[in-house]
């Protein structure tokens, strides 16, 4: 994979020095980074990281045609697979630049407080806090994801003594306790906190503080501090200007001032942090502001300028004067960072290159998405020109109002609770009930053990019906103890926006008629489903459960389906939801709306189903020779055929069981070249009652989930399944394995390693019903249990 890296600028600076080394890192994974940019300070980086570097054309006005055409020349001759551009300049000239180009993606990361709104809407974004990716989801961009700033902990570490006295020496600090603070001396969010800082400082004097850093501010910086120190009647605040390495003001400083990725990096030198902001912010890390960081990012909205001296000193004198607190605090804000490590983050940004290359938008949805950024940038720049005249321009030029400053979307509050309440559960599922059995199939019938559950399939069109299980009178109205089945016919299109809309109104229909014969009313409504169903439930007694089984965002390509269409249903039913459930935490964090997380709620099994399974003779038709590895699933994109390839290649026989459903005819005709390989054999699909028989004949099951952001988010049933029959297993190091017991769930990463844990998993001795134990505790009826206390919770 090829990147080409373009920061917004090579000064000094958070968002771009997180560039440079996140490419940096990325190369140790094998990626083939370059830096495209004007030369600055940062290049001194570059060249120490070993990163090739290409010098931009000077832009002039951004975005700039010069640099676009220099983009489009480089791109087309050095081959590169991505632009990543920081920040809206280089996003908006790289998605200018590669337009027409094939196999070239632009990804944009943006580190500011705020999005630009003319980023067109399909271009895969990262941001750095939870509330910005929550608030941009819930705007309608489909592909956000969270990165939040990374700290290179090999790079951020304590200089020699030696040259730490050095530094004191050079700035004159007097051994008074140092407050420091490493940032940009700019007029917009950060000069107000400089300034309170240096008032405080002034009239304190008890303490020195040193400020690092350059910027259009560095005038109105300056005469602050020369009348803090003419009233200190002492050197008590220090300018240092840009410092090409600030390491030594970090290790110096007793407590650190700052925000965004400059706090971040204070505290990988194990300093107390207060974190600054606006409008009077100002409030230090502890346990218990740690939650709030991490949801709005380092930076906060204060309730006013006037209150910001003394939250500051009340924040900062109790750290100056007592040496245990400081060392208790910066212990713990090295812990947080030891979370934001650039290793861990560079893995995350090759997993979202990965998605990016895979996404699909139509052309349509490019163009539309163009339009509208057009017409926002227009926009922009008319109230950029009214500014000019009317004398209120900023030097910083853009940045959009901090999120921060808004009102944070929240989920929505539950409606008043009438005192009678139904027993029916309507289910708006993933799947038709003749899919192969997965996450709702079960929950559901755990469910109609207690309740009754009203099973409401996905709309399908009538060509599809009339292709496939024919009329709506063949199909089983009640196909399970409890559920009772609606099904919906809807006119040929039904993925199609107008059609759609109809579907969406004719389940409503079908769904109110089936209660109405029923004499009953909902107990709760479920939705894991891909249309926006939630949003035609009114608002009631029963609440609105979403249940997020899957990352179906993510997923579209799989499917060939539209991911715009999916993210906007996901978000209707988000907004809609007045309970959240989402199978693993990675997808809890990408679903959140609000300061609320939603519910992590694992997928369950079906655990007495194999009560008996060594009674059960194994499948006849199994021709392979002991020990057996297999699959027993669905083999589509998720499926990583190389691991399977390389357990062939290691002569352990595998077993295939499950229907294949490629996207593509090249993985399909991967797929059938390794089932005609010797050893392998494949089984089509088999009826539930009959996988036993396949169950039986494995000594150790497989999950070899491609590495891609669908997987990561997702919960491996089949895992669960292989451990309730009494099978250990070896899984790809994708999906979450952290909650089953590591002695019989054995994770790999590489085809080398996966081939060889298999052999070795095969060939050991196992108790069973060991294996069996540890997921006893994940059968559906506790999950059913579960769930049904947190409807019970929200109607109290």
């Amino acid at each position: 994979m090829k990147v080409l890296v373009y920061p917004h600028d090579l000064g000094m600076g958070g968002s771009q020095t997180n560039a440079i080394e996140l490419a940096g890192e990325l190369v140790r994974l094998g990626v083939e980074c370059t830096v495209f940019g004007r030369p600055g300070t940062l290049n001194a980086r570059i060249e120490e990281l070993g990163l090739p570097f290409i010098e931009s054309v000077d832009p002039g006005r951004r975005p700039s045609l010069e640099v676009m055409r220099q983009l489009r020349d480089l791109v087309a001759k050095g081959g590169f697979d991505i632009v990543h551009g920081y920040e809206w300049p280089p996003t908006l000239e790289a998605v200018l630049a590669v337009r027409g180009l094939p196999g070239t993606a632009v990804v944009s990361t943006v580190m500011s407080m705020a999005v630009a709104p003319f980023i067109p809407s399909w271009v895969p974004l990262v941001v750095g806090t939870q509330q910005i990716a929550a608030t941009e989801k819930a705007g309608g961009r489909p592909r956000v994801e969270l990165l939040e700033p990374p700290v290179d902990l090999r790079h951020n570490v304590s200089p020699d003594p030696d040259a730490l006295q050095a530094f004191r020496r050079s700035w004159g600090l007097d051994g008074r306790p140092l407050v420091v603070c490493v940032t940009r001396l700019a007029a917009r969010l950060k000069l107000e906190g400089q300034l309170t800082a240096i008032e405080a400082a002034g009239g304190q004097q008890e303490f020195q503080l040193l400020i690092v850093g350059d910027g259009p501010a560095r005038a109105e910086v300056m005469r602050a501090a020369e009348r803090a120190n003419a009233t200190a009647g002492a050197r008590t605040v220090v300018l240092t200007g840009e410092l090409l390495d600030p390491r030594p003001a970090y290790a110096a400083a007793d407590v650190v001032m700052g925000m965004g990725g400059s706090a971040l990096r204070a505290l990988a030198f194990s300093k107390p942090l207060i974190v600054q902001g606006e409008n009077g912010y100002f409030e230090a890390l502890t346990p218990e502001t740690w939650p709030l960081f991490r949801w709005q990012g380092w930076y906060g909205v204060g309730d006013g300028s006037q209150s910001g001296r003394p939250r500051l000193l009340s924040a900062l004198l109790p750290l100056l004067h007592d040496a245990g607190p400081r060392a208790d605090r910066g212990r713990f804000g090295r812990e947080v960072v030891e979370g934001h490590s650039l290793a861990r983050a560079a893995e995350r940004q090759l997993e979202f290159y990965r998605a990016a290359l895979a996404a699909r938008f139509s052309p349509g949805e490019r163009t539309v998405g163009n339009v509208v950024a057009a017409g926002r940038f227009g926009a922009y720049h008319l109230r950029r020109r009214g500014s000019r005249l009317t004398g209120r321009h900023s030097v910083d030029g853009f940045n959009a109002v901090p999120v921060a400053r808004l009102a944070a979307p929240s989920p929505p509050r539950r409606a008043a609770v009438q005192a009678a309440g139904g027993t029916t559960i309507v289910y708006f599922p993933g799947v038709s009930w003749e899919a192969v059995p997965g996450t709702d199939h079960h929950l559901a019938a755990a469910l109609a053990q207690h309740h009754p559950v009203l099973w409401v399939d996905p709309p399908r069109s009538v060509l599809a019906r009339w292709r496939g299980s024919g009329s709506a009178e063949a199909l089983e109205r009640e196909p399970a103890p409890g559920i009772t089945r609606v099904t919906v016919t809807t006119p040929p299109g039904v993925t199609r926006p107008f059609v759609r809309s109809l579907a969406v109104a004719m389940v409503s229909h079908a769904v109110r008629r089936a209660l109405r014969q029923s004499g009953d009313t909902p107990l709760a409504w479920i939705c894991s489903a891909t249309g926006p169903l939630l949003g035609s439930v009114r608002p009631g007694p029963a609440p609105r459960v979403y249940f997020a089984t899957d990352d179906f965002v993510a997923g579209a390509p799989l499917w060939g389906m539209s991911t715009v269409a999916l993210h906007a249903a996901r978000e209707r039913n988000l907004a809609h939801a007045d309970i959240v459930l989402a199978v693993t935490p990675a997808l809890a964090d990408a679903l959140l709306r609000g300061e609320r997380p939603p519910v992590v709620f694992p997928n369950g099994c079906d655990f007495h189903r194999f009560d008996h399974l060594a009674d059960v003779l194994p499948a006849r038709q199994v021709a392979l020779s002991p020990p057996i590895a297999g699959v027993v699933g669905q083999f589509n994109e998720r499926t990583d055929l190389d691991m399977l390839t390389a357990v062939q290649e290691s002569l352990i026989s595998l077993l295939l069981v499950g229907p294949r459903h490629f996207a593509s005819p090249e993985a399909s005709e991967r797929f059938a070249q390794l089932t005609m390989r010797p050893g392998v054999q494949w089984v089509d699909r088999v009826p539930q009652d009959d996988l036993n028989c396949y169950l039986r004949c494995l000594a150790v099951g497989l999950t070899p989930y491609a590495d891609s952001v669908f997987n990561r988010r997702s919960f491996p049933l089949k895992t669960l399944e292989y451990l309730a029959a009494g099978i250990p297993v070896v899984c790809t190091d994708v999906a979450p394995v952290t909650d089953f017991d590591r002695r019989f769930v054995h994770a790999a990463r590489s085809r080398e390693e996966f081939a060889a844990v298999t052999a070795a998993t095969a060939s050991a001795p196992v108790d069973r019903e060991a294996v069996r134990r540890s997921v006893r505790a994940f059968d559906w009826t506790n999950r059913a249990d579960e769930l049904l206390a947190l409807i019970a919770g929200w109607r109290r």
